[in-house]
């Protein structure tokens, strides 16, 4: 028999993976939640050839690989375990009918060379979705001069294939692709990728103590609730406040709406101060606020000053005080120690009570389909877990694109009666605030800390304006890519998408006393400010992109109306960029005084 080859295959969530094996092996599995190692590593033959595939973990945002969590990487490193003693070949899986952006590019270079830099020489690109896009367009977006997806290619040393997974019987297609895996393997003299084990073996361990801790912390919490859920049903809340915290593009306003059941918040529109929502839930009424959202990885001191104004207004100026507070995380991104440092910064503003009546909301629940969010938390570290216990082990989990499931709505709801029966209701209190938030024995130096006012006002509010220049011009070109089939091009290339401001960012060479020094910025800053601006770009990329394609297919628009209503897709997701930036740089500039006395 011939030798057996072995792939496996990376790519984003919803790419096509699975409909991939099901083309090479003339089956018909179906992506599920909960999937097992026998689900994920499928085998079959072809032609008498054995053939063993595995699939890996899909990710959802393209952020700096060091933002992806613990878990996601686990899960990597022992879905390729899987493949002994070592895939053939590695399978990229992109969607033909979806643009390759610059983040993609970014985020996949370091995720794949996760599995060793000689990676790229099994490497092959494989194009699903074939049947809806022309082999042609293809063709030139490969060949286009500096494009993201040319250097992909380039960097596969030009291997790729297109597949059309709705054509299961076309095995013209199958046989083409295993000819290409075959040369890999001969150019390689058949060796394969080796897995490290000695971190395979040390990822298993972690993996079943993060299993048992995980389910230790989930009796735990079910028993702490048991001792309060009568109480709570004695006294259930016949209108519950809620206040919606975390950093900016974490999910708040996606929360609020699946709370709300209706989309009373924007997604990605600019929020300078609290938006409150109101409906009713299981019979009961609901008010909800919606607050901006603060930097993911800038300390406190330089958050626009709405930011700070808008929570104290938010909860001190309501006519009652909220039941409340949800503390908004992503559920798959990691959560370090300056996270952890941050958000206590920003919630100490409402003073040390604020922690009995804040429960933890991780959105985007629907990314980790495979495991629990107790198995999230025990990977992520000891800085999550530390916050989890800070809230006194009370978090939740959201699936924000499933409004209808009110379950999940309705649980949030229980565990808030819960909380409001074993605590007072929360009052507003600063006078007793500690300054010195995160009072505990830190094992790593908070690099925010560092970082002064004078060594950052001379070159941050300069890189904050490049890098919203760089996130403009961007989603120019991606809009003209997505809409050009769709609408009169020379009018869209006239028409100003820039959002319009009241505040506009300074210029703030006027300010200071000379023009800024790339060599001199701190790299601590420097690096702070590229996973910043990652996460930005990533999301108002991908959210102007899926905007952009629910216009484009609409049968009922007209040109005209698709043209206004890409325009303010675009604005709206640019908007809030340039907002924080601009109140941003105005804040840095503006202390003299304390520059001077340092």
């Amino acid at each position: 028999m011939e030798q057996e080859l072995r792939a496996v295959l990376i790519g984003k969530q919803y790419s096509g993976k699975t409909s991939v094996i099901n083309t090479i092996l003339e089956t018909s599995e179906t992506e599920t939640k909960g999937s097992t190692d026998e689900h994920v590593k499928r085998e079959g033959f072809i032609d008498g050839r054995k053939v063993s595939l595995v699939e890996t973990p899909g990710w959802w945002k393209t952020f700096n690989p060091s933002d992806v969590s613990n878990i996601s990487k686990q899960q990597l490193v022992r879905r390729i375990s899987l493949i002994s003693p070592g895939p053939h070949a590695v399978l990229i899986v992109i969607r033909a009918d979806s643009q390759f952006t610059e983040p993609d590019w970014r985020f996949l270079e370091k995720y794949v060379e996760m599995l060793g830099l000689n990676v790229w020489t099994h490497t092959i690109v494989i194009f699903t979705r074939g049947d809806l896009i022309k082999r042609e367009d293809i063709e030139q977006h490969i060949q286009e001069d500096g494009s993201a997806l040319k250097r992909l290619i380039e960097k596969c040393e030009n291997k790729y294939h297109v597949f059309n997974n709705s054509n299961h019987h076309n095995r013209n297609q199958v046989k083409a692709l295993l000819i290409k895996i075959e040369q890999i393997v001969g150019k390689n003299n058949g060796g394969h990728i080796e897995a490290d084990m000695v971190k395979v073996n040390e990822v298993n361990e972690q993996w079943e103590q993060i299993k048992t801790r995980a389910s230790f912390r989930k009796s735990r919490v079910q028993k702490e609730r048991s001792t309060v859920q009568e109480k709570a049903y004695v006294r259930r809340l016949e209108e519950i406040r809620i206040v919606l915290f975390g950093w900016v593009f974490g999910g708040k306003s996606s929360a609020g709406n699946t709370i709300l059941n209706r989309d009373e918040f924007a997604i990605g529109g600019q929020t300078t101060e609290g938006k409150r929502g109101f409906g009713y839930e299981d019979g009961r009424k609901m008010a909800v606020l919606d607050t901006p959202g603060w930097w993911k990885y800038f300390a406190s001191e330089f958050n626009p000053d709405f930011i700070g104004s808008a929570m104290l207004k938010s909860v001190s100026e309501c006519k009652k005080f909220p039941h409340a507070m949800l503390l908004v995380i992503p559920a798959d991104t990691s959560f370090r120690e300056e996270q952890l440092k941050i958000i206590e910064q920003n919630m100490s503003i409402l003073g040390d009570d604020v922690w009995r009546h804040t429960i933890v909301l991780f959105t985007w629940g629907d990314k980790f389909q495979d495991i629990s969010i107790e198995q999230h938390i025990e990977s992520e570290g000891e800085a999550l877990q530390w916050l989890i216990e800070k809230c006194r082990n009370r978090y939740h989990v959201f699936d924000n694109t499933d409004k209808k499931n009110r379950d999940q709505v309705s649980e949030l709801l229980q565990k808030i009666d819960e909380m409001a029966a074993e605590n007072s209701l929360f009052r507003l209190n600063t006078k007793n605030c500690d300054e010195k938030s995160h009072q505990r024995n830190d094992k790593q130096e908070d690099l925010n800390m560092e970082i002064r006012l004078k060594d950052v006002c001379h070159f941050l509010d300069e890189e904050f304006k490049r890098k919203a220049v760089e996130i403009t011009k961007k989603i120019e070109k991606l809009s003209t890519d997505i809409m050009k089939e769709s609408i009169n091009l020379k009018k869209w290339a006239s028409m100003e998408i820039q959002p319009e401001f009241q505040n506009e960012p300074p210029d703030s060479q006027n300010e200071l006393t000379g023009p800024p020094q790339q060599d001199n910025i701190p790299e601590p800053v420097r690096t702070l400010l590229e996973k910043e601006f990652s996460r930005w770009e990533t999301i108002i990329i991908d959210g102007v992109q899926e905007s952009l394609k629910d216009i484009k297919s609409s049968f009922e628009l007209s040109h005209a109306e698709k043209m206004r209503q890409s325009r303010n897709a675009v604005k709206r997701w640019l908007q809030n960029c340039y907002h924080y930036l601009g109140h941003t740089i105005v804040k840095i500039q503006a202390p003299k005084s304390l520059i001077k006395s340092q």
